[in-house]
């Protein structure tokens, strides 16, 4: 069952074009990658689908429903969000933080209830940040912040999970961190779909790849399908070896040096 379906999108920032005749879906329990080079389009594509952008042309549709037709509320309890960099202008505590994840829940005026707290609970022991609920957001790493913010995003309670470079900025524990979080929820039923500029970590985590080039899909496929050293060499201009992964069948990319 395919939750979201794009087709023939187009979208353009003021006279410059970004996106031109986008088309893909996201199955039910899919784990989706999208790569690409920078400006290639990646980004914009999640504000669309998480109706922050509107397409020039074309059709996006959320479990069965023109993304037109849904109210902000109602989409924000089907998509939760999580941008590549958050920042905090308030120094609020990172519980309530979390609890702006409910928002989609409440009604004007309306105090959080029974069930809203045990979703603020339950989103903050998943993403394994509770031991410092009561701390300011402010106060906290580059990397708690993101699982906070991740925390944030599942106390939406969401059937699809949007993220763009989740991993960026972060040490290489916090990246592995956040990537299995990502597939512990994937194996319990969560849709993914997840912007990474690290291939090597796409390959690894992510089911089936999108790569985009100069705002079109150039391809999209299982990562041993994308991930090649032709393919690579076309769209990033780089010459690269790959390999197996050793102990996962997927491909790994090593750089090649200039000189050696």
């Amino acid at each position: 069952m395919n939750i979201i379906n794009i087709q023939n999108a187009f979208f353009s920032y003021n006279t410059k074009e970004v996106l031109q005749d986008i088309s893909f879906s996201l199955k039910q329990g899919e784990f989706l990658g999208i790569i690409g080079p920078n400006g290639a389009g990646k980004s914009t594509i999640l504000r669309l689908i998480c109706g922050i952008l509107k397409p020039g042309k074309g059709m996006i549709t959320i479990l069965g429903e023109p993304i037109e037709r849904i109210e902000p509320k109602e989409l924000a309890k089907k998509i939760a969000f999580v941008p590549q960099e958050t920042h905090f202008a308030l120094d609020f505590t990172v519980e309530d933080i979390v609890m702006m994840g409910r928002y989609p829940y409440l009604k004007a005026f309306q105090r959080e209830n029974k069930i809203d707290y045990q979703a603020r609970d339950h989103a903050l022991e998943y993403a394994d940040v509770q031991t410092f609920r009561k701390r300011m957001i402010n106060s906290l790493s580059s990397g708690e912040r993101q699982r906070v913010v991740l925390a944030r995003a599942l106390a939406q309670e969401p059937a699809i999970l949007i993220l763009d470079e989740p991993t960026s900025h972060l040490d290489l524990h916090h990246q592995y961190a956040i990537m299995e979080l990502l597939k512990k929820f994937n194996k319990e039923g969560m849709s993914i779909i997840v912007v990474n500029h690290d291939l090597n970590l796409a390959s690894l985590y992510c089911e089936r790849l999108i790569l985009m080039h100069q705002g079109k899909i150039f391809a999209q496929g299982s990562p041993g399908e994308l991930i090649n050293e032709r393919t690579l060499k076309q769209v990033y201009q780089t010459d690269v070896k790959v390999i197996k992964h050793p102990h996962k069948n997927v491909p790994h990319i090593l750089l090649k040096p200039k000189g050696d």
